[in-house]
């Protein structure tokens, strides 16, 4: 006996759709189908909760590094902003700021000639 299959066009939005109108019970069955989903939202949630303990690290050493010195809004910070325009933008404008400038390399950058005894700031 033959079984022919025909499969239609389907956008991840459709599945999307239609999990969020599944029962709890079902998209527990489908998670035992498909267990990778589970894998996958572990592996997420692990890498997310790793960045986020990162992040807090380097906060608390810049702060004891700083002496508990809070920076000034006006400060200059990063793309001719200062730090207090910098925390006014939206964080997709962030973020398109960082990835414009993680991608400048230290050879692209215009050297400066400094005295030979002078001090770093």
């Amino acid at each position: 006996m033959q079984t022919n299959v025909f499969t239609l066009p389907v956008s991840l939005e459709q599945v999307a759709a239609l999990i969020k109108r599944m029962h709890s019970q079902d998209r527990q069955k489908l998670l035992a189908m498909v267990p990778e989903l589970a894998l996958d939202a572990i592996k997420h949630k692990d890498l997310l909760d790793d960045a986020v303990q990162i992040v807090e690290k380097f906060k608390q050493e810049l702060i004891e590094e700083f002496g508990d010195q809070t920076l000034s809004p006006d400060e200059p910070f990063l793309g001719g902003l200062t730090l207090g325009q910098y925390f006014e933008l939206a964080e997709v404008e962030r973020a398109k700021l960082w990835d414009q400038f993680s991608t400048i390399t230290i050879s692209d950058q215009e050297e400066i000639e400094v005295n030979s005894d002078a001090l770093s700031a």
